[in-house]
């Protein structure tokens, strides 16, 4: 049903009308053309052109370089997991494009200031500003420059104070708006093409600058599905963009290798600080030994004695070896309680293998501990899945503390142990004599540091060896080059298109609007949308003519009008010999009495004897026409004054006599109502073939409904707007 009535209101709609409307407001469309054409040129002339550069980097899947550690001894120390959606967040970060700006030159943007529009000048300035890394500035600072030759030039804040500014030397140091600074010539310096040039420089807070990065900066995966990240830049000075995302793609694998390494250096230095004791002690235990040689020459009586050094170094080495077990426990365990989880490293240096739940904790936690930051940088703290991870990181790291003493305890243990088998053995040493028992302890003990001492080092080579070979996360598969470049600013016949299109738009729309929301008549439809009464005629605007045009203008369109509704009126009569004819409207002025004279007019031209009547009591005007005079009329035939034939006047025009509305009565809806007026009507349908009845409005009105009891044909006359 709603289908049937949008159809049908489609088919009611005029489109027709519409179009002549539009037609009607031609120059509303010229001007919008011309607007539209104008604002296009401008943007075409002046706008600043648009380039797109990009670069690619293969990134390795969340879990691609899993199983490596089982292949070769330390690569556990710097496998890494990623996901591309954390690593996405970690490269857009204010962080990385702050650290981007210090490796690039954008500390200051060069431009070349033409009559048309600006151009930057990057790496092609034919001068460079050197800035006081001490004189930090708060904000971005613009001047403008002119250069007068090669030794000084003429320093503003503005283009319009260029020539009244201040005058300073290159290669000298000035201070200027609490700025200073050192301005060079470089090898673009041109002296016959720079003299009455103007130029410009912004010295850029890098901070503020980073965010205008972060936010221009796209990140995307190409294909979609792929570990292959495209990064992508758009700007006026491609130069630029390409070197930005060349320095962002370098910084983030740098960043990525330095992230991945870190387990395998805090295993270094931890291993560093325990081989600086081993070695301190290694020092003594030779030096002891040599100072009992130099004393004890028997070499005999120390050979019988090397029968109980193996027994004691076994014991000795276990011990050591749980010690280093028991001090690995501690230091992580120091590092957990302060949240230092950065110096956490993967317990590889002890006899705990990959698959022991303590490594497994560990990594889990270095994992988590790693998402956390990289998620830190793309959510706020309220996020959830952010917050989760808080949650689910902080509950590993108790679990791993509870653990780790569970394993301090066991390794105490142990080392208590150790001591009393230790203590056992020195008393049966003791029972050596005094020269046997001291080298066999001295011996002891330093071929016990030497075995740990190459221990640890066995170790440090292993983690070393780790770094050494660790491969960063990304590598650049697809620099920014000029061969990476697109155009992607505006195009001619686009703007010209869109623009034209929007200003041809804005007055169609007004236009439309005032066609469906106009409360005046403009069309023939606009009637006959609204009222089922048959239109008889349209008389066009005359002007200027007077009403008098059948007889002034008998051959004018006007009057050819007034001959068709003529011979309407006598298809609406049917041929009838007398009859009479009233003429009203809605409100004053839309023509009652033009028409009432022309058709009347008609008439008598055609040789009907007609009568037109002034019938509006209240406004007299209709005898000015005719150069009569309105001392007699109906009013005066009304109260009763005049006869019919003394009211009645004629006119010019042979076949048309007059009766004008007479003196103005006090009750003119009254007189009309009398008796008097049927006995007029009637003494005048026997003399006149036509009569025809000028009436007030009836909208403002009863008169005009009143005299319809006495007319054969009611015409309605409604003015255009």
């Amino acid at each position: 049903m709603e289908k049937q009535n949008t159809v049908n209101a489609i088919e009611s709609f005029d489109f027709k009308a519409l179009g002549a409307r539009m037609l009607k407001y031609w120059y509303l469309f010229a001007i919008a053309l011309i607007i539209g054409t104008s604002i296009s040129y401008y943007k075409v002339r002046y706008s600043v052109p648009v380039y797109k550069t990009y670069g690619k980097a293969l990134l390795k899947d969340e879990y691609s370089s899993w199983g490596q550690e089982y292949f070769i001894k330390g690569m556990e120390l710097v496998s890494a997991r990623s996901r591309i959606s954390n690593e996405v967040g970690l490269i857009s970060s204010y962080n990385m494009m702050r650290t981007v700006l210090d490796e690039v030159d954008f500390g200051v943007f060069y431009y070349d200031i033409g009559k048309i529009k600006t151009t930057e000048l990057y790496k092609k300035s034919p001068f460079i500003v050197i800035t006081d890394s001490s004189n930090v500035l708060r904000r971005s600072r613009y001047f403008v420059l002119k250069i007068k030759n090669n030794k000084s030039f003429i320093i503003a804040n503005n283009e319009e104070n260029i020539d009244s500014g201040d005058e300073f030397q290159f290669d000298q140091k000035f201070n200027y708006k609490g700025a200073d600074l050192v301005l060079q010539l470089t090898n673009h310096f041109v002296e016959q093409g720079v003299s009455d040039k103007v130029f410009a420089f912004s010295i850029n807070d890098l901070n503020s600058l980073a965010k205008i990065y972060q936010k221009s900066i796209q990140l995307e995966t190409d294909p979609p599905e792929s570990s292959i990240l495209k990064f992508s830049l758009s700007g006026p000075t491609i130069q630029k963009e390409i070197d930005f995302v060349n320095a962002l793609m370098a910084k983030y694998i740098q960043n990525g290798l330095e992230e991945s390494s870190k387990i395998a250096t805090n295993t270094i230095q931890f291993v560093d600080e325990q081989l600086k004791m081993v070695a301190s002690n290694l020092k003594s235990n030779e030096k002891s030994i040599e100072d009992f040689k130099s004393k004890n020459n028997d070499d005999k009586l120390l050979i019988n004695t090397n029968s109980y050094i193996p027994q004691s170094n076994n014991f000795e080495e276990q011990y050591l070896e749980t010690q280093f077990e028991y001090n690995f426990y501690k230091e992580v365990l120091n590092k957990l309680k302060k949240s230092k989880l950065d110096e956490i490293f993967i317990p590889n240096l002890i006899n705990v293998s990959i698959q022991d739940p303590l490594y497994k904790s560990i990594n889990e936690l270095i994992d988590l501990h790693s998402k956390r930051k990289r998620l830190a940088l793309e959510a706020s703290d309220s996020n959830l899945t952010y917050q989760l991870l808080i949650e689910q990181l902080e509950v590993n790291k108790n679990i791993l503390i509870a653990n780790i003493e569970s394993r301090l305890m066991q390794t105490k243990f142990k080392i208590d142990q150790l001591s009393e088998q230790i203590v056992n053995l020195e008393g049966k040493l003791s029972e050596l004599p005094t020269a046997e028992s001291q080298f066999v302890r001295l011996d002891r003990i330093y071929n016990l540091n030497n075995n740990f001492y190459n221990y640890l080092l066995q170790k440090r080579s292993e983690a070393a060896m780790a770094e050494a070979s660790n491969v960063p996360n990304a590598k650049i598969i697809e620099p920014a080059s000029d061969y990476t470049v697109s155009y992607v600013g505006i195009v001619a016949n686009n703007v010209y298109m869109i623009n034209i299109g929007i200003a041809l738009f804005i007055p169609f729309v007004i236009v439309l609007f005032l066609f469906l929301f106009s409360t005046k008549i403009m069309e023939k439809s606009d009637i006959e949308s609204v009222t089922k009464i048959p239109i008889i005629g349209t008389i066009g605007h005359v002007q200027n003519k007077g009403n008098l045009v059948l007889i002034n203008e008998p051959k004018s369109i006007v009057a050819e009008s007034f001959r068709a509704i003529r011979t309407n009126i006598n298809y609406l009569v049917q041929q009838k010999k007398a009859f009479t004819i009233l003429i009203t409207s809605s409100i004053s002025g839309e023509g009652k009495t033009f028409c009432s004279i022309n058709l009347a007019t008609a008439y008598a031209i055609s040789g009907k004897k007609t009568l037109l009547i002034g019938a509006d009591l209240r406004k007299p005007k209709i005898f000015n026409d005719f150069d009569l005079n309105n001392n007699v009329g109906l009013s005066s035939f009304l109260i009763g004054m005049k006869s019919f034939e003394e009211a009645i006047q004629s006119t010019q025009q042979e076949n048309l006599d007059l009766i004008s509305s007479g003196p103005v009565p006090p009750n003119p809806s009254e007189l009309i109502e009398t008796e008097k007026m049927n006995e007029f009507f009637e003494q005048a349908q026997k003399i006149y073939d036509v009569i025809i009845i000028d009436t007030p409005p009836v909208g403002l009105v009863t008169d005009g409904m009143i005299l319809t009891q006495f007319s054969d044909v009611n015409l309605y006359v409604v003015r255009q707007r």
